[in-house]
């Protein structure tokens, strides 16, 4: 079957071809129809050798075609697993660079999947690729398969057969697809993970939550996995966070309203960027938004335009900026950081966001309001909080039918644990529910992860215990930003001071200097001469000279969309966090020399 993908994802045309699975009918197509990239499987009765695999492997590579063979179906975690053709040929053959394995473990709801590839170009795209689109693997999900893997290793029979020596073949050049100019610019700006190359590195660049799990996250997580049989009313925690929802963010809710739950909101944000896309929108961001989403917008190849902030006002968006911008614009989705902007670490208040609402009611914007990086604010009593349902109800007769309002959000700074990955969308709109469901692939949490976050959502509602935790973790937030403030001044950065959060920033006074730095980490004070070359203190290339002289990561003006302004996490383990002080300091004496 054969079907032209234009449905506004891509400028390009792509011709899908759906074929079937035996090795000799798809390696006929092959060979008729020179397609730039196979994705198949092998048919269980070929599936035992690899001679089918080897047939396809040599028909796509004398073609230059790219090939993803998936093996799931055929792949068993058990102690008398079958005979898989593919993986005895990789025992003793290298996979040539056009060709990987691509490989789905599913164990009741815990999904994790893993691509196998000789070619380091592939394997660096993906995984950046992934780290935009999905965010990190969940660690309890990492933990559980590596797990199995440990204990069915362990019972091999120790000399039963001879190691196998990979023979060396040396396969055609063939030129072969790669990704388009447009990925490959997005995957190298996004300021994803930096290599380590074996020097260790400080991450002020991440939004994760490096502090001590407290003790009652503990207890929830192992009551978790302890538990067995657990009810569907044991995990259903759409009742909770409905309830959360409407606590925190007075968000309203009724029959209509779908919840739906993630490990990450990044994949949830990608699918609702697939959403804008499919009907034609524009995604709009205001400048000093979180830079992975922007890239998410970016890759997906969405219309994106960036709407200015006010500097006067924290770089926070206005109600006169933001309907000036939307005035010639058709079909606008607005995403809003708050009540807790990142990266800045100020906070919208209640009238703040009833303005904006109204200026997005006015022009029929769909708007995303991303919740994740809210719920550690450092002066919570008498803050007040939103009341979403109220600003909605006053604009709800006289704005455009198309006005929506979605809310997103995350859990894992709010319950104070970077082990748990737990995310939830609120959809309000039926058109905006449908086109979400079109959209497969989206990775949810496993029922163990359901029941702890049901179980401390619980514990929050209720005085002392978990809250209490909480609260002394936000004064230890509160007081790493007093502290990060005052050795940024005194190395010449001009520091925006953040209300709450995770990350504050900041912009030095020495931008357009000139540093040497190393090509290598490794050689860091190793006083190789011939190892260094000379950088120009820009937006684009301060995060680099940071990184290479100091082992400091962190995200530069391009990443958070103020001109000049850096991004710092402080929710680092303490050794980490006075690690990222001294490596400040440090940089300051270089820029000085």
């Amino acid at each position: 079957m054969l079907q032209t993908a234009e449905n506004g994802l891509s400028d390009d045309v792509v011709t899908v071809i759906e074929a079937p699975r035996q090795s000799d009918l798809m390696i006929e197509l092959i060979k008729r129809l020179k397609p730039q990239v196979v994705v198949t499987g092998i048919a269980h009765f070929e599936a035992v050798t690899s001679s089918a695999f080897v047939q396809l492997l040599d028909a796509t590579g004398e073609i230059g075609s790219r090939l993803f063979l998936d093996i799931s179906d055929h792949f068993e975690l058990s102690s008398l697993p079958g005979t898989i053709g593919v993986l005895k040929y990789l025992s003793g053959t290298p996979l040539p660079s056009h060709a990987a394995i691509v490989c789905g473990l599913v164990y009741s709801d815990l999904e994790v999947a893993f691509v196998i590839s000789e070619e380091e170009a592939i394997l660096k795209a993906l995984s950046k690729t992934v780290e935009i689109l999905e965010g990190n693997t969940s660690l309890i999900s990492q933990y559980y398969y590596g797990c199995i893997f440990h204990e069915l290793l362990s019972f091999q029979l120790t000399d039963r057969h001879p190691n196998l020596e990979r023979r060396s073949e040396k396969s055609k050049s063939v030129e072969v697809i790669g990704f388009t100019t447009s990925a490959i610019s997005v995957l190298s700006n996004a300021e994803l993970s930096i290599s380590d190359e074996g020097y260790p590195l400080v991450r002020m660049d991440v939004d994760q939550w490096f502090l001590p799990v407290p003790s009652p996250v503990k207890a929830a997580i192992f009551e978790s996995f302890a538990r067995q049989n657990m009810t569907e009313s044991e995990i259903d925690v759409t009742p909770c966070i409905k309830q959360f929802v409407q606590t925190e963010y007075g968000f309203p809710t009724d029959s209509g309203t779908e919840f739906i739950f993630s490990d990450c909101s990044q994949a949830l944000f990608s699918k609702l960027v697939l959403c804008c896309i499919q009907e034609g929108g524009t995604m709009c961001f205001p400048d000093g938004s979180n830079g992975n989403y922007v890239s998410v917008a970016k890759f997906l190849k969405a219309n994106t335009v960036h709407i200015p902030t006010n500097p006067e006002r924290g770089f926070k968006l206005t109600e006169e900026i933001l309907i000036k911008a939307l005035e010639t614009m058709k079909k606008p989705w607005v995403y809003i950081s708050g009540p807790t902007i990142n990266p800045t670490g100020l906070l919208y208040s209640n009238q703040e966001m009833e303005n904006i609402l109204s200026a997005c009611a006015r022009f029929g914007a769909r708007v995303v309001i991303d919740t994740s990086f809210s719920g550690l604010e450092f002066e919570y009593e008498g803050r007040g909080g939103w009341n979403l349902g109220s600003c909605l109800s006053k604009i709800s007769s006289s704005g455009n039918p198309s006005f929506c309002v979605s809310l997103l959000g995350g859990l894992s700074l709010k319950l104070l644990s970077g082990a748990l990955k737990f995310a939830f969308l609120a959809l309000n709109e039926p058109i905006l529910i449908e086109a979400f469901h079109s959209f497969p692939g989206l990775s949810k949490p496993h029922c163990t992860d359901k029941y702890t976050i049901k179980k401390l959502l619980s514990l929050i509602e209720q005085k002392g215990g978990l809250l209490d935790v909480a609260m002394e973790q936000i004064r230890i937030l509160e007081n790493r930003a007093k502290c990060l403030k005052e050795v940024l001044e005194n190395c010449g950065w001009d520091v925006l001071r953040p209300c709450a959060g995770v990350s504050m920033v900041a912009k030095p006074s020495f931008l357009g200097k000139a540093v040497k730095v190393n090509h290598s980490l490794k050689h860091t004070g190793s006083g190789e001469k011939d190892a260094t070359y000379e950088i120009k203190l820009t937006d684009a290339s301060l995060r680099e000279a940071v990184a290479k002289t100091t082992g400091l990561c962190i995200n530069s003006g391009s990443w958070t969309g103020i001109p000049g302004y850096c991004r710092f996490t402080i929710a680092l383990e303490e050794s980490e966090f006075e690690q990222a002080l001294a490596c400040l300091v440090k940089f300051k004496s270089i820029v000085d020399n």
